[in-house]
């Protein structure tokens, strides 16, 4: 049996002839990927949204806990807290604003802990086809969460 060719990508001189192999790199990746809305995003990043840094922090971590398309993260808010390097009540705090606007989703319990996931209006994972119906039957989320705080840089009297 003849032996399989091996394709090789490979820059060729145009007058010489000659041609130098290009290295190939092993696929970055090492697990699942997710959809995430580049528009959405963006505006939930800029100021405009009145998310703080602390909420939007725990909404891209929630975008990148998803495992599943419709599947809660599955840990507890303790041990995202210990993950974030935030108080458990902080981010209780962060995910009630999220779960307000409908950045989050309830998808499900156990005991006394509510599991959340990301709403598939921001983050999914799976076909353009599946993504259409998972949020045929949802309002899509608030993006301005509420008025963006003023910050003055002043001394304390000034205005």
């Amino acid at each position: 049996m003849a032996e399989q060719a091996r394709k090789i990508l490979a820059l060729v001189d145009q007058d010489t002839g000659e041609f130098e192999e290009v290295p190939r790199a092993n696929y970055a990746f090492d697990g699942a990927h997710i959809n995430v809305g580049i528009r959405k995003g963006r505006e939930l990043a800029s100021a405009a949204s009145g998310l703080t840094d602390r909420e939007f922090r725990v909404l891209v971590w929630y975008w990148f806990a998803t495992e599943t398309s419709e599947e809660a993260v599955m840990r507890t808010g303790s041990a995202i807290a210990e993950e974030l390097g935030m108080s458990p009540d902080a981010l209780s705090r962060a995910v009630k604003v999220l779960k307000q606007a409908r950045l989050l989703v309830e998808a499900g319990g156990l005991g006394r802990t509510t599991f959340y996931r990301c709403t598939p209006y921001l983050a999914f994972i799976g076909t353009g086809f599946a993504h259409r119906e998972a949020v045929k039957d949802w309002n899509p989320p608030e993006t301005k969460v509420r008025e963006p705080r003023v910050r003055r840089r002043g001394k304390k009297g000034e205005a």
